[in-house]
């Protein structure tokens, strides 16, 4: 079972590769979505938030998302301070993710972990049938290149890229400002060079805009594995 990781620059379209592997059938573990459940449903992990950040950072049903991201996009070292306390635990979850997709047998129990609980039933019965097939499954992530315990779990990084001025388009049209656009950009330059997984095979796949030649290249990907 192939353990295979995609990234790309915010805009460069991860995310829709993603939803076609879904579409294929895959396993695809969404590790922003799974970052989010946390944030809402972890204690432990909001209370350490609610401690470095302020409680004002926090809503009942997850964080406030523009005020935290005024404060790490306005200070580096903030941002730090917020992935050293998030990673461990999003680095759990990625763990349990591929040995419920590795369990062979109908008797195994498999504990697995979803917005900082263990449970256990359904979704660890639907991974099981899956990995009986054999098939590649899949981590979409943002910034693998900060979490190197996730890096080290995965055969293969798969790469969306997209030129910048699509990229920017792109976020302007999810609501952002120019401004804020331009400085989420710089703040994750270089973040996804194929120079930051070194000993991977990296796969890159453009994403300017062709869905067609999108998806043809997904598909002379994935038969190839």
């Amino acid at each position: 079972m192939a353990r295979i990781g995609i990234t790309g620059a915010i805009g460069s379209g991860k995310s829709f590769v993603g939803r076609l592997l879904c579409d294929r059938g895959y396993e695809v573990l969404d590790a922003d979505a799974s970052v989010h459940d946390m944030y809402r449903d972890n204690q432990e992990l909001r209370e350490k938030i609610a401690n470095k950040f302020g409680r004002a950072c926090l809503f009942p049903w997850g964080i406030n998302r523009v005020r935290l991201a005024n404060i790490v996009f306005a200070d580096a070292t903030m941002r730090d301070e917020l992935e050293s306390i998030v990673y461990p635990y999003l680095t759990k979850e990625v763990r349990n993710f591929f040995k419920a997709q590795a369990v062979g047998t109908e008797s195994a129990k498999t504990k697995v972990i979803f917005g900082g609980e263990e449970v256990e039933g359904a979704w660890s019965d639907r991974w099981k049938k899956n990995a009986k097939n054999s098939k590649p499954c899949f981590v979409e992530a943002a910034l693998f290149s900060r979490t190197p315990e996730i890096v080290a779990m995965l055969d293969e990084i798969w790469i969306v890229t997209a030129p910048e001025d699509v990229r920017e388009q792109r976020l302007l049209h999810r609501g952002l400002s120019l401004e804020d656009a331009r400085r989420r950009i710089e703040n994750q330059r270089g973040e996804c060079d194929e120079s930051k997984f070194v000993g991977k095979t990296v796969r890159v796949l453009e994403n300017s805009g062709d869905k067609s030649a999108l998806e043809k290249r997904l598909n002379e990907i994935l038969a190839a594995l």
